[in-house]
């Protein structure tokens, strides 16, 4: 493995070495080549941006991976790297004439140039990439172009938000001097309702980041150049996202600013996404005022049970990944009909999901938080004990019994671990450990929806907080 490491770039070092723990972390020995490649996702921070970029489902990318995980592998020269990993690296070097292997490098030869791999599932994901860097920091040409590329959107079934993306598309394509807004809660889906526009026909989209002096430049640049290709701008939506009225009007009111020009000369409609605000009617006016444009507004619609559970679906993958816990069916089922019921929305779903499962994985690791409780109690009841009966300042008799009792606790925490250990549901996230889970806050409550608040409480104590959680 050290021989290899020599031949990586520093960012494909680290990723080797965070493949070479997860494994020994499971108990493992081999690296495989799918080992490293899920590492390589992790640790590299600009690799999951590209793949996106590209067209890449991370999320199917991923699945695909551990899918052809190998159960046992054969070992390389009595190394840790298998014969896989061993033969790619080398397929890598042979091609490669740089003196360090980076990542767009590592990739290319995988999708390309490896004809043992290339019966994987994940090898078939990877060749949808159309141009592979020369270097880590480089932009292929679809990068640098104003639409830009999307990963396929999530799955987004509820009929509402489907026609949301039909109606603002027939209307700003019918009205091109539009200067629409779209808002609502955060983490209602507003990033991914975007994603399925893009893929709507009838508009071409530009995405612009309002705050970027750069981006506003460049796409003023690109203003004067479009006309020549003979395209109708006025086909063209140009996208705001993270972006409400309030703040484009500061925005616009910025003296170093070229927004105000590129708004008033851009030809085709507007949109601005951002989180739901009251609708201030004389910022609108202003800003239709300003910018000579009608501006009319749009909400986002609920989200029904049935798009809750497919979002939960889409993300499993990488929560699993993450904190190396089993989502299990039931567990899902019920977090999407509790969301459903408490109009919840799904960065909301996903944050109480994320918090069971990295629960569960600390269960799983250290056992139960009571354990730890109780352990440090014994100590200290311990050391009264010896001192007692030291001195025989105190009843040695009182204390001994507590320890007992203080034992048979420990052991039964215990046994409900090793319980959970035999059964091999350590490591699952089971309805019930989800249920025990309090919920994230939501936007516009007092605390935490999970619990119903009490008045009682004495000061210092969280309001509305209960105990009852299965590991804590």
């Amino acid at each position: 493995m050290e021989d290899w490491q020599q031949c990586l770039a520093p960012d494909c070092q680290s990723a080797l070495v965070l493949a070479r723990d997860t494994v020994a972390r499971h108990g493992g020995y081999v690296i495989t080549a799918e080992d490293f490649l899920l590492a390589l996702l992790y640790s590299v921070p600009a690799l999951a941006p590209f793949l996106v970029r590209q067209g890449v489902d991370l999320d199917e990318l991923v699945r695909t991976i551990q899918a052809e995980q190998p159960i046992v592998s054969e070992v390389h020269n009595d190394g840790q790297l298998s014969s896989q990993l061993v033969y790619w690296l080398s397929r890598a070097r042979e091609v490669t004439p740089s003196a360090w292997l980076q990542w767009p490098q590592l990739l290319q030869v995988l999708a390309h140039d490896c004809e043992r791999l290339q019966d994987r599932a994940y090898v078939a994901v990877l060749e949808l990439v159309r141009r592979w860097p020369h270097k880590p920091e480089e932009k292929s040409p679809e990068e640098g172009e104003p639409e830009g590329r999307h990963p396929v959107p999530l799955a987004m079934p509820d009929m509402a938000w489907q026609r949301l993306a039909e109606d603002i598309t027939v209307a700003l394509a019918t009205r091109p001097r539009s200067l629409a807004w779209l808002h609502g809660p955060e983490g209602a889906g507003k990033t991914t309702w975007l994603m399925l526009l893009q893929k709507t026909p009838a508009l071409g989209k530009v995405f612009l980041d309002a705050r970027s002096e750069a981006d506003v430049c460049g796409c003023l640049r690109d203003l004067h150049v479009w006309p020549a290709s003979g395209e109708d701008l006025r086909s063209r939506l140009l996208v705001l996202d993270h972006t409400s009225p309030s703040a484009l009007l500061a925005l616009l009111g910025s003296v170093s600013s070229g927004l105000s020009e590129l708004l008033y000369c851009w030809p085709g409609p507007v949109l601005l996404i951002s989180r739901r605000q009251r609708p201030d009617s004389r910022v609108l006016q202003r800003l239709s005022l300003l910018l000579a444009r009608d501006c009319p507004v749009y909400c986002t619609p609920e989200v029904s049970g049935e798009q809750l559970r497919a979002v939960a679906s889409l993300h499993q993958p990488t929560i699993e990944l993450r904190h190396k816990v089993q989502l299990s069916a039931g567990a899902l089922n019920f977090a999407a009909s509790h969301a459903a019921d408490g109009k919840m929305t799904p960065g909301t779903l996903l944050q109480w999901l994320e918090q069971a499962a990295a629960r569960q994985n600390l269960f799983a690791s250290r056992g139960p938080l009571e354990s730890l409780a109780l352990d440090a109690r014994q100590q200290a009841l311990q050391s009264r004990f010896l001192l007692a009966m030291a001195r025989g300042d105190e009843p040695c008799q009182e204390l001994e019994t507590s320890l007992k009792f203080l034992e048979q606790r420990l052991a039964r925490e215990d046994l409900r671990w090793q319980a959970r250990k035999h059964n091999g549901t350590l490591r699952i996230l089971l309805t019930e450990d989800l249920e025990a889970e309090p919920m994230p806050w939501l936007a516009g409550t007092d605390g935490p929806v999970h619990y119903t608040p009490d008045n009682k409480l004495t000061q210092g104590e969280t309001a509305g907080a209960r105990p009852g959680n299965l590991h804590s």
